[in-house]
């Protein structure tokens, strides 16, 4: 394998075996190239099967062209390798095992604005006015809780004051319909 177009410090990433690397630049600064190179040196001259590659990026682009460029320099199939953003990653572990969660594997994953729709339904129907309770927000609300994996029984058991009982409220009822509709949102799939 060829890494003579890499600098010294982007060989000596793609060289490491054995323990984490952080890859630390600016844009334009060969990133993603020392990144496939590493992937296929992984497989070309370490011997991993393409099928143990996990490569996670930001962006779908970013995903096809890491997968792309890999593909050109081991100059054989690479559709086994796992190579997606953080959330197509995600959803493809969640469809084989979601059952585990009690949800059917052809759930729907809900976008910002079916999201949205729904905490305003969930608002209406606890009868809550969306001048005080504005969807937008109460949305922005369930996402920071979810993320900082706050379920809606443990909001509701630290609640204090009406508007947290409200929203804790909406955040129950925004559950049990995403359940019922066999749907997650974006904030579900990490």
């Amino acid at each position: 394998m060829n890494l003579d177009d890499l600098n010294p410090q982007q060989r000596k990433a793609v060289e490491l075996i054995g323990g984490p690397i952080l890859i630390f630049a600016g844009a334009g600064s060969g990133k993603t190239r020392v990144l496939t190179n590493k992937i296929a040196y992984l497989v070309q001259e370490v011997g991993l099967s393409e099928e143990n590659i996990l490569a996670v990026t930001f962006t779908n682009k970013a995903a096809d062209e890491m997968k792309h460029r890999v593909q050109q320099i081991l100059n054989m199939d690479v559709s086994s390798m796992s190579v997606g953003t953080f959330h197509s990653i995600s959803a493809r572990i969640l469809r084989k095992e979601i059952q585990l969660l009690g949800y059917l594997n052809d759930f729907v994953i809900y976008d910002q604005d079916d999201s949205r729709a729904l905490v305003k339904k969930m608002i209406s129907d606890l009868e809550l006015d969306e001048k005080t309770f504005v969807p937008k927000s109460v949305q922005s609300q369930i996402s920071n809780a979810k993320n900082k994996m706050i379920s809606p029984e443990f909001m509701s058991s630290t609640v204090e004051g009406f508007m947290d009982e409200k929203i804790s409220d909406i955040y129950t009822e925004y559950q049990k319909a995403l359940k019922q509709n066999n749907a997650l949102d974006f904030d579900d799939l990490l």
